[in-house]
C-alpha cells in the first residue's frame, strides 16, 4: 500500500527556506509571489495498515518540536500552486534508502520503496507558465528529476 506523508515547518519555524525559495523563483523572472509553505513529502511503498504509516510518520519522519505532519497529500488552496519536485524513479534516492533502513530498523518490514520531494505551495499574481518556467530554471534538474504542478481549486 502506498502511504504519503507531508511534513511541514511549524509556523514559528523555516521562514528561511520560504524566503529563500520566494528569492530563487523571483531571480528566475517570477514576479507576484505574495507566500510561499515550503514542506517534505515521502511516499512509502509497503505492508502497512493506517495505524503502522501514522507511527512511522510521528516517530521517525516528524520532529515534534519543530514540525508537524499529515498521512495524506494535501491539495493546495483556492489562489495557490502546488509544486512538487521528486527524485526520478530511474535515480537512487539516498534519503529514501535510508528512511527504508530506519522503518526496517523500527521493526517493521522493510518498505518496497520511499521516495522523497521536496514540496512547497506558491501564491501571487502570475501565470502557471511562468511558474512552471522557474520551476525548471531553479529546483529542477531534468535528468534527475520529475516535477508536478497542481493548480488549487
Amino acid at each position: 500500500m502506498k502511504y504519503f506523508v507531508e511534513v511541514f515547518h511549524k509556523n514559528d519555524y523555516g521562514h528561511h527556506k520560504e524566503k529563500g525559495i520566494k528569492n530563487r523563483l523571483a531571480a528566475a523572472g517570477l514576479d507576484g509571489v505574495s507566500a510561499v509553505k515550503a514542506y517534505t513529502i515521502y511516499q512509502i511503498d509497503g505492508p502497512y495498515t493506517a495505524a503502522q504509516a501514522e507511527k512511522i510518520a510521528k516517530d521517525l519522519l516528524c520532529d515534534p518540536v519543530l514540525e508537524t505532519y499529515k498521512t495524506a497529500q494535501s491539495k493546495p488552496a483556492g489562489g495557490e500552486y502546488k509544486v512538487e519536485v521528486w527524485i526520478r524513479d530511474s535515480s537512487t534516492d539516498v534519503v529514501g534508502e535510508s528512511v527504508k533502513d530506519a522503518i526496517f530498523a523500527m521493526g517493521f518490514a522493510k518498505p518496497e520503496s520511499v521516495r522523497i520531494a521536496r514540496a512547497f505551495n506558491v501564491k501571487g499574481t502570475f501565470k502557471e507558465a511562468a511558474l512552471e518556467k522557474a520551476v525548471k530554471k531553479t529546483f529542477v534538474n531534468e535528468m534527475l528529476n520529475k516535477f508536478s504542478i497542481i493548480r488549487g481549486a
